[in-house]
C-alpha cells in the first residue's frame, strides 16, 4: 500500500464523508428524531444520550464558574459526558456534538479505508467502506451524545495499528513498529475512555495473534520478517497498554461488581431476579480446572445478562421485547457459561436471522429492523466472497481483523442478550468484517468478469 500515492484521495474522502455526516444528523436531530421519537428533547434522545448531555452541562457550568480545573474526563463514570463539556463550553451549543462526531466518523472512514487499502485496489476499498460511511440508521444514533463513535474509531485504529505491526518486516520494524505502536495506544486511550472493559476482551485475543506472530518470525519460513526481539519489546508494550486500561468507567464498574454480588434477598419472581439468584455467592458454581481469572470473567458476564434482562420488567414496547433474546438461558455456573458460547458465536455475528428480517414489514415497525438486515445480507455474501477471494490469493493474513472481530462479537454476545445493546456494542467489529468482505466479493466478481 502506497500511502502517499493515495494521500490527496484519503483527504478529500474525509471531506465528503465529513460533511454528509454533518448533514445527516443535523436533520436526524431536527426531523427524523422528534417525529419518530416524541419524547424526545430538543433533538436528544431520552436514555444515555439526553442522560450524558446532562452531565456534560452541568460540568460545564461548573468550569465556567470555577474554571477549567473542575473539568473531569468521566463525569460520573461517563467518557461522552467528558469530552461534550468541553465542546459545550467552546461553543454553546448541542450542534457541537454533531461537528464532533462527524469529526469521528469522517476519521473511521479513513481508517477503514487504509485497513482495506493492505489488501485491496483503491476502487475495490472505497466501495467497500460504503456501508460505513452512509449507514442511515447510525446516522441517527451519531447525532447523539453517546460512547460508540469514539468507540468505533478507537476500535479501527487498534485495527489498522496491529495490522501495521504484525505486517511489517524485520528492516522496517523499528520505525514502522514504533508507529504502528502510537496508533495502537491511541486507540486503547480511546476505548480506554468510553468502554475499557473492550481493552479486556482484547487482552487475550491479541496476545494469542502476537503469539503466533512472534512463532512465525522465529520458528517458520519467514525470514524477510525478522526482528524478533523488538517484535517481542513492542508487543509486550501493548498487551501491558491493553491491560493497564482494561479498567474504569461506569461500565466497567457494573461488571466488576458482579465478581462480588450477593443476593438482597428481594423474592420478586422475575426473569432478572432470577438470573440474579443463579449468579450469586452461594449459588454460582465454579470449575476447579479454570484460572480464577476465568471465572470472575465468566461471572460477570452472566451477571450482565441478567441486569440486561430488567428490561423485561419495565418496558413495553413491542420492537424492545422482540429484541431480547435467550431469557429461558440462565447459566449458574462456569461449565453452563462456557456452554452458552456457540450461540453466542452464532448470535454475536450473524443475528439478526433471516426469520427477522420481515420484521419491518409487520406490525410496529421500527428504522432498526429496516437498516440491519441490509447489513446482514451484505456480511453473508461478504463471507462467502472472503472464502473465494482467499482461495484465489492466498494472503492468509486477512484473517487476523475478521477473526479478532468475530471473538470480540462473540464475547459481546455472550452478555448483551438486547440485539439492539449488541448491534451498537458490536458496530466497529461488524463493520470491519462486512467492508472486508464487501471489498473481497468485489475483487473476486472484478476477476471472474475479466477473465470471462
Amino acid at each position: 500500500m502506497n500511502l502517499g500515492k493515495h494521500h490527496s484521495i484519503l483527504v478529500w474522502l474525509f471531506i465528503c464523508v465529513f460533511c454528509y455526516a454533518l448533514m445527516a444528523m443535523a436533520v436526524s436531530r431536527e426531523l427524523v428524531i422528534p417525529y419518530f421519537m416524541p419524547s424526545s428533547i430538543d433533538g436528544n434522545i431520552q436514555g444515555d444520550p439526553y442522560y450524558y448531555h446532562l452531565l456534560a452541562i452541568k460540568k460545564t457550568e461548573e468550569m465556567k464558574a470555577l474554571g477549567i480545573e473542575e473539568f473531569e474526563l468521566r463525569p460520573e463514570g461517563q467518557g461522552p459526558a467528558g469530552f461534550a463539556s468541553l465542546a459545550y463550553l467552546a461553543i454553546n451549543s448541542p450542534y457541537s456534538v454533531v461537528l464532533i462526531n462527524a469529526l469521528l466518523h469522517g476519521v473511521s472512514v479513513v481508517i477503514m479505508t487504509l485497513i482495506l487499502l493492505r489488501w485491496f485496489p483503491l476502487r475495490a476499498s472505497l466501495i467497500a467502506i460504503t456501508p460505513l460511511a452512509v449507514s442511515p440508521h447510525m446516522m441517527l444514533w451519531f447525532s447523539q451524545l453517546n460512547k460508540d463513535s469514539f468507540a468505533l474509531v478507537g476500535s479501527l485504529l487498534f485495527i489498522y495499528g496491529l495490522m501495521r505491526f504484525i505486517c511489517a518486516d524485520g528492516k522496517t520494524l523499528f520505525r514502522s513498529g514504533f508507529i504502528s505502536l502510537v496508533v495502537m495506544v491511541a486507540g486503547v486511550l480511546l476505548l480506554w475512555v468510553v468502554r475499557p472493559y473492550v481493552n479486556q476482551i482484547l487482552l487475550p485475543i491479541v496476545a494469542i495473534v502476537l503469539a503466533v506472530g512472534l512463532l512465525s518470525r522465529t520458528l517458520g519460513n519467514y525470514r524477510q520478517l525478522g526482528g524478533g526481539w523488538l517484535y517481542l519489546i513492542y508487543g509486550a508494550f501493548v498487551l501491558a497498554s491493553l491491560s493497564l486500561l482494561g479498567h474504569g468507567a461506569a461500565s466497567g464498574e457494573t461488571i466488576e461488581g458482579f465478581d462480588r454480588y450477593a443476593l438482597a434477598g428481594n423474592t420478586d419472581n422475575t426473569i432478572s431476579k432470577r438470573c440474579l439468584e443463579k449468579i450469586d455467592n452461594n449459588s454460582w458454581r465454579d470449575e476447579q480446572i479454570l484460572p480464577d481469572n476465568a471465572e470472575s470473567k465468566l461471572r460477570a458476564m452472566m451477571g450482565q445478562r441478567c441486569f440486561i434482562f430488567t428490561i423485561l420488567d419495565t418496558q413495553d414496547n413491542p420492537t424492545t421485547l422482540r429484541s431480547v433474546v435467550d431469557a429461558d438461558i440462565l447459566p449458574g455456573g462456569s461449565l453452563e457459561a462456557l456452554s452458552y458460547f456457540p450461540r453466542a458465536v452464532l448470535l454475536g455475528i450473524f443475528s439478526p436471522w433471516p426469520k427477522d428480517w420481515g420484521f419491518v414489514f409487520e406490525s410496529n415497525p421500527s428504522f432498526f429492523y429496516a437498516i440491519v438486515p441490509l447489513e446482514a445480507i451484505l456480511l453473508y455474501a461478504g463471507l462467502v466472497g472472503l472464502c473465494l477471494w482467499l482461495l484465489r490469493t492466498r494472503q492468509w493474513a486477512i484473517l487476523t481483523p475478521v477473526g479478532i472481530s468475530a471473538a470480540v462479537m462473540s464475547i459481546y454476545a455472550m452478555a448483551t442478550p438486547f440485539l439492539g445493546a449488541l448491534y451498537r456494542y458490536r458496530y466497529p467489529w461488524w463493520m470491519v468484517m462486512i467492508c472486508i468482505g464487501v471489498a473481497a466479493t468485489f475483487e473476486v466478481v472484478r476477476c471472474k468478469a475479466h477473465e470471462g
